[in-house]
């Protein structure tokens, strides 16, 4: 897998546990797509790194950082979790395992 590849793989997810609904986001924080697939968040969910919750105040205003998917209104915000699904030691056999959307 090329590092390319690698960087464009998503890397975190923002997630509604209440509807399902995930935005994935790239190493740099791009958005990868703003509807996961229900094969992705099940990814998630069993290999999250790190589960933290969304905080606000963390954003970036500017939107370039981590953009708000348009599902993610100021209710749903308020109960989303970001999860991490990689780390620097990921192997290429697990990033290859990474569903892409």
């Amino acid at each position: 897998m090329s590092s390319k590849e690698k960087f464009n793989l998503p890397y975190s997810l923002l997630m509604d546990p209440v509807s399902g609904k995930a935005a994935a986001y790239s190493q740099n924080h791009r958005l990868v797509t703003e509807e996961a697939s229900a094969k992705l968040v099940a990814f998630a969910n069993a290999n999250a790194v790190q589960r933290v919750p969304w905080d606000d105040a963390q954003r970036d205003p500017t939107g370039v950082w981590r953009p708000l998917p348009a599902w993610a209104t100021d209710e749903v915000r308020s109960r989303c979790q970001l999860v991490w699904i990689r780390k620097g030691t990921s192997t290429d056999e697990y990033l290859a395992s990474i569903p892409r959307r």
